[in-house]
């Protein structure tokens, strides 16, 4: 649940929306999991794991929650328990940011009206009662000129509602509900009042024109450019985290439909070939824990990445906070100088204006007033975004694509997934040092996984890691895990592309795969004590048949010393001969 505290006390805005936040065993939204059989709330959380678990011989399952289940009917289950939960919060982030950019819009939109009538205004000083007209109305040019024909003026009113960006970033036209709420709003509909005094006014001269166009124009121009600006960072920065997140999201599901279909396939495929039968096509051995371990990984980035996100869009929020309440404040000093003006110069300025001042000088500006007002704004926006989309969804939306994860026992998921090095498909893992057939080739060291299904996964460690054989396999297994890095203000500044294209698990594939099934491992001996040697024999494919029927794959493996190996060596031959 901490991914859910950014932008702003979300747990009060989340009250008002009726979309489900958790799972549907968690009743206390500031409650932290301590437990296996729970959500993951952080990569670090999810791969930490205790020394004393792991021994030289055996791991020990730790996904033991709820009555007894199969390996993948109790990941089945957590998926589609998983699922449920992150879309929810997707889904909410979603409408949220939506209702987020909303407001950034209508604050644009209300400097661009506020910078339009000022502007206006000047000119109308020395062209009087027709223009004034026009400026009250906001229908003017580019250059301040008032715009007096009614499709020029049609076409800029209809730009200047149409300024509003919605969740993919196009342009297009608030509904009715936003385009009341804005008008409801203490800023809006002083705006609003003031384009009426503006409407009323028949005659001016020039020193308002000029302590308009001298004192107050210039100064709320800077305003707008900069906060055009901000609003086009803060846009670019939220869809991509956004965006980050639905891809994370996505490969998790990805993770899940490979680990899946493995499954399936090594359940159908449970006969291996004979390689004395060369007539015989060979089936591909599957192994189920890489499967299985690119899916556990890809839940545990998938939290890390909501973790690291939700940071950036609470440090994105505030900075747009502060933004949003200079904004305000400058705008307030700026129309109350223009109003003050007017009353100095016009004696018969509407008795309107009064009123106008008024409230401008009773407007409360402090920070935590100011907050509030932007925390209901976003509130009521939400909902109207909300109940606009729930009209104008298609059945095609809500269509279930994944058949697999129906019918599930919702208790059975509700844990906590752990290390892929604890499942109970792996039997042993250990660090070694591994080299090639080639004469020339070289040691480097290498983690090593046993599995289940009697293979053998050669995982290559990164060439700055400075582990030894014998280190312990977690701490391996960790510098097998890429650093996450997601949208961030740093980055999009710097130009960064989101997402990356570099794959999370690229250091997750197994550099060399070996089937225990098809192996010979033997023991060396003499000035070689302490290493071990596997060849494996496949069934030739493409051109080699013209020349063999078999080919030969061989690597040779060192330990931190002779009995190590020879114990090793034994598990894999006692497994094989099980098998």
């Amino acid at each position: 649940d901490k991914i859910w505290i950014w932008m702003l006390d979300w747990s009060t805005l989340y009250q008002d929306i009726n979309a489900p936040q958790t799972m549907d065993s968690v009743e206390d939204e500031g409650e932290y999991y301590d437990h296996d059989d729970e959500l993951p709330t952080s990569i670090t959380a999810d791969l930490r794991m205790d020394p004393g678990a792991v021994d030289d011989t055996s791991f020990s399952p730790v996904l033991e929650a709820g009555p007894p289940a199969s390996s993948h009917d109790k990941l089945r289950a957590y998926e589609a328990k998983r699922r449920g939960a992150y879309e929810s919060k997707l889904m909410s982030s979603s409408l949220y940011w939506q209702a987020f950019r909303t407001l950034m819009h209508d604050s644009l939109l209300e400097t661009q009206k506020a910078e339009s009538l000022l502007r206006g205004w000047t000119h109308a000083s020395e062209t009087y009662g027709a223009a004034m007209r026009c400026v009250g109305a906001f229908s003017v040019d580019e250059r301040g000129a008032p715009v007096t024909d009614e499709r020029k003026r049609k076409k800029i009113l209809d730009q200047l509602y149409t300024t509003h960006g919605g969740s993919d970033g196009s342009s297009r036209a608030q509904s009715d509900a936003l385009l009341a709420i804005a008008e409801e709003e203490t800023c809006g509909s002083i705006i609003d009042r003031l384009s009426d005094s503006a409407m009323s006014i028949s005659e001016n001269y020039h020193g308002v024109a000029k302590f308009l166009s001298l004192d107050i124009l210039p100064e709320l121009s800077s305003l707008l450019n900069h906060l055009k600006s901000e609003i086009v960072f803060v846009e670019k920065l939220g869809d991509s985290i956004l965006k980050e997140l639905e891809s994370a999201e996505q490969v998790v599901c990805k993770s899940w439909d490979s680990y899946n279909s493995t499954v399936m396939a090594a359940a159908a495929n449970d006969e291996i070939p004979n390689l004395a039968d060369a007539e015989e096509e060979e089936k591909e051995p599957l192994d189920v824990w890489v499967a299985e371990m690119r899916y556990r990984m890809a839940v545990a980035f998938l939290s890390s990445v909501w973790e690291k996100c939700s940071t950036e869009l609470s440090k994105l929020f505030l900075s747009m906070k502060d933004t949003e309440c200079t904004r305000r404040s400058q705008l307030k000093d700026f129309m109350i100088k223009a109003t003050e003006m007017q009353d100095e110069l016009w004696q018969r300025l509407p008795s309107s204006i009064e009123t106008i001042q008024k409230e401008l000088n009773e407007w409360p500006m402090d920070r935590n007033r100011v907050e509030n007002d932007v925390q209901a704004s976003i509130r009521e926006r939400a909902q109207a975004i909300q109940i606009e989309e729930a009209e104008h969804k298609k059945p095609s939306d809500v269509a279930d694509t994944n058949p697999e994860l129906s019918s599930v026992n919702d208790r059975e998921g509700n844990f906590e997934l752990s290390s892929p090095l604890v499942s109970d498909l792996l039997r042993k893992a250990k660090v070694v040092e591994k080299r090639g057939a080639m004469m020339m080739s070289g040691w480097k060291s290498a983690l090593v996984i046993f599995t289940k299904d009697s293979f053998l996964q050669v995982f290559e460690l990164p060439a700055n890691c400075k582990l030894q054989p014998g280190s312990a396999p977690e701490v391996a297994f960790q510098n097998l895990i890429p650093p996450i890095v997601v949208p961030s203000m740093d980055g999009v500044k710097s130009g960064v592309k989101f997402p990356s294209s570099r794959y999370w698990f690229d250091n997750l594939v197994p550099a060399e795969s070996f089937s225990l099934r098809n192996c010979e491992v033997s023991l060396k001996e003499g000035k070689d004590r302490g290493q071990f040697e596997i060849v494996e024999t496949s069934t030739s494919s493409g051109a080699s048949k013209m020349f063999t029927n078999t080919t030969k794959r061989k690597l040779t493996f060192r330990t931190a010393g002779y009995e190590d190996a020879m114990n090793f060596v034994n598990t894999l031959n006692q497994s094989k001969a099980k098998k």
